[in-house]
């Protein structure tokens, strides 16, 4: 699996597409796709040719920049997971079925601060642990958790703890030295994770490999 902001996916879908396949990507999630639901060409493009991959999508409706997308392995049988409506960030959300199902959110969170994202945070994360026990959340928080005087990040963190998430990413994945994609997950474990620049943005891929979640304990 994958995470990687792209600052636009115009000019960059061959540069995913290479790295999709060169890589044997299950999956690549994308932030700050910059699409519109009237041009669907840089996803085509990001996205292997026919028989290996699929992806779905949700760009921002209002505006410019924001757009999130995951590409993903046909043979993968994916579903949109039913999640809450809400506005302090954007998402896509899709399940795994399984014994335990695995729930998937692409996020991203712009940079400028609203008032109710922890507590739609919150309330999104506890809806989510009603579906399944094994939860993967990653994206663009914007919030330099490498830096432990501010505020937010520390206030974000304290939330994920409450929220029993396990943060897995410890090194910067912005140019300027920040940490602000994230992969959090509670019920799974996540090893091999790494950052590589793929030179399409001013962020880093992050790389990681997902071990399926146990079957339920018998009562």
């Amino acid at each position: 699996m994958a995470l990687q902001n792209t600052r636009s996916l115009n000019n960059k879908g061959h540069i995913l597409a290479d790295f999709i396949t060169d890589n044997n990507l299950d999956f690549l999630y994308l932030t700050e796709t910059w699409h519109n639901h009237l041009d669907l060409f840089p996803l085509n493009q990001a996205t292997p040719p026919p028989p290996g991959y699929s992806y779905l999508h949700q760009p921002r409706l209002t505006g410019r920049g924001g757009g999130v997308a995951v590409i993903h392995k046909q043979t993968l049988k994916t579903a949109p997971a039913p999640t809450l409506s809400v506005h302090s960030f954007e998402n896509i959300s899709v399940k795994l079925p399984g014994p335990t199902p695995l729930v998937i959110v692409t996020i991203y969170r712009p940079p400028k601060p609203h008032p109710s994202f922890l507590s739609d945070f919150f309330e999104f994360v506890t809806h989510l642990n009603t579906i399944s026990s094994s939860v993967l959340l990653l994206g663009d928080f914007n919030f330099h958790i490498d830096n432990p005087t501010c505020k937010q990040a520390s206030d974000f963190l304290d939330l994920l703890d409450t929220l029993n998430l396990t943060q897995h990413v410890h090194s910067p994945t912005h140019s300027h030295g920040h940490t602000l994609d994230l992969v959090c997950s509670t019920g799974i474990s996540i090893h091999h994770l790494s950052t590589t620049n793929l030179y399409i943005s001013d962020h880093l891929a992050v790389t990681f490999n997902v071990d399926p979640p146990p079957p339920p304990t018998s009562q």
